[in-house]
């Protein structure tokens, strides 16, 4: 199965448009689970960033100070743009100039200049390149950043705390950190028969899978009676089931998982419900597709199909031949 990138590609080649050419305009970018992104090039040479989502008051009192440090601290915060959360702003004219070759300099001295300005140019192409990435990655960012919080704090030996957020409208991600560990629960729902079933498939795929891959963590479906869920969080015992919904259970280790390399792995994590989003629309797109082709070879068959032509059956009166009058 295929891992979704993590960077919004609108926005990543918007970016770099926008600080190349200095072209004062707003390019504005709407994601999965009603987020949406706002990018503003204005003329004194300054790039606006701005962000919001659904959930974005429940999250970032999670881990949204931590999320600014660890991302965002080169950046200046401005005031929040209206209808947005959160705004932050890159000053293009940070970049360093590149110096001009003089008239009169010697063959030596040009030579010098040159070096120097593929060297003042390929740092400000590593600037922006920087930039890019954290103004593209703004979604997954903001919500890897509790899991990534999680992780630090539990390699640290520091004491992490359970924390839950609503992914989506019928659905609720839970994290539950041990002393080594850190256990994810996922409820998904879906309302549509084909999208259910094949979700189930592929949940199912992904927990056979691990039969056959190195260290892979426990995951299981679970369901809200479970002993570790109703310890952390007491109120799921009063949640009304829906037959939509299930759970899914992760157990991630600290020495096999997470002691190394905590962004992939939470890039995952924060982008489990598309992954499977994904998988589901692109399992239907190829079942379509076969469908059409079935569909196609069928037309085909019945256009090289050669009709007989019906032919009139005569019938004779055996009263009349024989001279009988009936």
């Amino acid at each position: 199965m295929m891992l979704i990138d993590p960077q919004n590609k609108l926005l990543q080649t918007q970016i770099m448009d926008l600080i190349m050419k200095k072209d004062p305009r707003i390019v504005v970018a709407k994601d999965y689970n009603y987020s949406c992104t706002k990018l503003q090039y204005k003329e004194d040479g300054k790039l606006f960033l701005s962000f919001t989502c659904f959930n974005f008051n429940e999250i970032f009192s999670i881990a949204g100070n931590y999320m600014i440090e660890k991302y965002y601290k080169d950046y200046t915060k401005e005031a929040v743009d209206v209808g947005f959360h959160l705004t932050f702003s890159f000053d293009a004219a940070s970049a360093k100039e590149e110096p001009k070759i003089p008239k009169n300099a010697t063959e030596a001295e040009k030579a010098e200049i040159q070096e120097l300005k593929l060297q003042i140019r390929a740092e400000n192409q590593k600037l922006f390149e920087k930039v890019t990435k954290d103004f593209s990655q703004i979604r997954r960012n903001f919500y890897a950043a509790a899991f990534e919080q999680a992780f630090d704090q539990i390699n640290k030996g520091e004491a992490a705390s359970t924390f839950k957020y609503q992914s989506r409208e019928n659905e609720v991600v839970y994290a539950i950190p041990d002393k080594d560990a850190l256990n994810i629960f996922y409820e998904i729902s879906f309302s549509d028969n084909v999208d259910r079933t094949l979700a189930n498939l592929i949940i199912t795929e992904i927990i056979d899978a691990k039969k056959n891959v190195k260290m892979a963590p426990p995951i299981s479906r679970s369901n809200y009676q479970s002993s570790i869920l109703k310890s952390a969080f007491p109120e799921v015992s009063n949640i009304k089931v829906d037959p939509n919904s299930q759970l899914i259970t992760m157990t991630l280790f600290k020495a096999q998982h997470f002691s190394k390399n905590i962004e992939q792995l939470s890039t995952f994590l924060q982008g489990f419900r598309q992954y499977l989003h994904y998988h589901i629309h692109a399992s239907k797109t190829y079942l379509h597709s076969r469908i059409i082709k079935r569909i196609s070879q069928f037309q085909r068959s019945l256009q090289l199909c050669q009709f007989e032509p019906e032919v009139e059956k005569k019938t004779e009166d055996l009263f009349a031949s024989s001279g009988v009058k009936a």
